[in-house]
């Protein structure tokens, strides 16, 4: 971006990072970093299309371990695994499924709610345009598409698209795609080299793990769980208290292999062992408590936490 006339003073204006920052391949940065700064890409560009080049010119290095995990695989089937072990790390702001059906890979691609346009469209198009250009830096020209569909009109520059893909394209649909054959997975990666990957993979794991140990995420669910006693709001609700999508909350916890609802769990069994541990209400009313409508429901969910009825763990109490 800067070889088109663009200072990186502009681009990471507001961003908090610094040059040395969006070069190290290693470093990692929060969604609202990657936000501001795709924003200032899109706005300075001001060029229809600007995503997809960007995402056709991206090497696979430029994923800093990942790519060269990738890149040292056997196969395309090895290299897929390692991209969706770790998806939540490098897929900032939008989801990414994969589905396996009838000798068809759906690459599936999915904005988060509250992207407002051109951003969301700048997005989709580079992360369409960096998995294709990753396919054939792994295996070549074979690394070719069935089909792209995608949920927005076709663009000024919708040629670009053909030339890219090499495959019919289909704008205006209720999805964001793109299809590979099957056979394509279990094609020869000519850069393999085990033994680099056996160190890849160790450095990629201490990424992750650095990864986990920099969010707070948990935390601050835990503490929206317990801002008002007696009442457990749902995931939808914790979301908008943290001020995001609950698309994005369940991201942010998956990335560290944690679910809302175990979260949800081990705070609602967090105050009934207080209150059976210190407190004279009945079952039904430490039920209520722990936002559950009945007590039989609520002793179930508590013997399933802790083996044993919530009458029987507060006799233990006592003993």
């Amino acid at each position: 971006m800067v070889a088109r006339g663009f200072a990186t003073e502009e681009l990471l204006a507001s961003t908090e990072l610094r040059k040395s920052d969006i070069e190290d391949p290693y470093r990692l940065i929060s969604e609202e970093q990657a936000r501001k700064f795709y924003g200032n890409v899109v706005r300075l560009a001001d060029s229809p299309g600007i995503g997809l080049e960007i995402g056709w010119a991206t090497p696979l290095t430029d994923k800093g371990p990942l790519g060269l995990l990738q890149m040292s695989s056997r196969n395309v089937r090895d290299s897929l695994k390692d991209a969706w072990e770790t998806r939540y790390t490098y897929n900032l702001l939008l989801e990414w499924d994969i589905e396996l059906a009838d000798g068809i890979i759906v690459n599936r691609l999915a904005a988060e709610e509250e992207e407002q346009q051109p951003l969301r469209t700048f997005l989709l198009e580079r992360a369409l345009g960096l998995i294709q250009a990753n396919a054939e830096e792994l295996v070549g020209s074979e690394a070719r598409p069935l089909k792209v569909l995608l949920d927005y009109p076709a663009p000024a520059n919708f040629r670009r698209y053909k030339e890219i893909f090499r495959c019919p394209i289909y704008f205006g649909q209720k999805v964001v795609e793109i299809h590979y054959p099957t056979s394509y997975l279990d094609l020869d990666i000519q850069s393999h080299d085990p033994q680099a990957r056996q160190v890849l993979s160790a450095l990629q794991e201490s990424l992750q793990k650095k990864l986990a140990t920099k969010s707070d995420i948990v935390n601050e669910v835990k503490m929206a769980l317990r801002r008002k006693p007696g009442e457990f709001p749902g995931l939808d609700q914790v979301a908008d208290s943290l001020a995001m999508s609950p698309r994005t909350l369940r991201r942010k916890l998956g990335q560290l292999d944690v679910r809302f609802q175990d979260l949800l769990d081990e705070e609602r069994r967090r105050v009934a062992e207080d209150y059976l541990e210190d407190s004279t209400l009945t079952i039904q009313q430490i039920a209520e408590q722990c936002g559950f409508n009945d007590s039989q429901n609520f002793s179930q969910a508590f013997r399933r936490w802790s083996g044993m009825s919530p009458t029987e763990f507060r006799k233990a109490c006592k003993s």
